[in-house]
C-alpha cells in the first residue's frame, strides 16, 4: 500500500476487531500507533452516521476497559499510569470530534 490513507478502512476493521493501535500499525506497516489512531479516525468519519455511532460506542467500551486495567496495575509508577490515562483521555476526545 502506498499511502497511509489507503490503510484507513483496514485500520478501522482491525481496531473494531479489538486490535491495539500499536498492533494495527505493525500489521499495516504504519509509522506508529499514533498514525493508526489517526487512520482509524479518518475512516470512522467517512462512515454513515449510524455506523459511526456503533463504532464509537464499541471504541468507548474498549477505552473504558483500558482505563480500568491501567488503574489496577501495580507494576507501573503512578506517574506512568497518569501519563497513559492522559493518552486514553486524548483518544476519547478525538473519538468524539465529528
Amino acid at each position: 500500500m502506498s499511502k497511509d490513507t489507503d490503510r484507513d478502512d483496514p485500520t478501522l476493521v482491525l481496531r473494531d476487531q479489538g486490535r491495539p493501535f500499536g498492533g494495527v500499525a505493525e500489521i499495516l506497516e504504519l509509522d506508529s500507533a499514533g498514525a493508526a489512531h489517526a487512520s482509524f479516525n479518518r475512516a470512522l468519519r467517512l462512515r454513515p452516521r449510524a455506523e459511526q455511532e456503533r463504532l464509537r460506542s464499541r471504541e468507548m467500551e474498549r477505552l473504558d476497559a483500558l482505563s480500568l486495567r491501567l488503574r489496577g496495575r501495580d507494576d507501573l509508577s503512578v506517574e506512568e499510569i497518569v501519563r497513559r490515562l492522559q493518552g486514553v483521555k486524548h483518544q476519547r476526545k478525538t473519538l468524539l470530534v465529528r
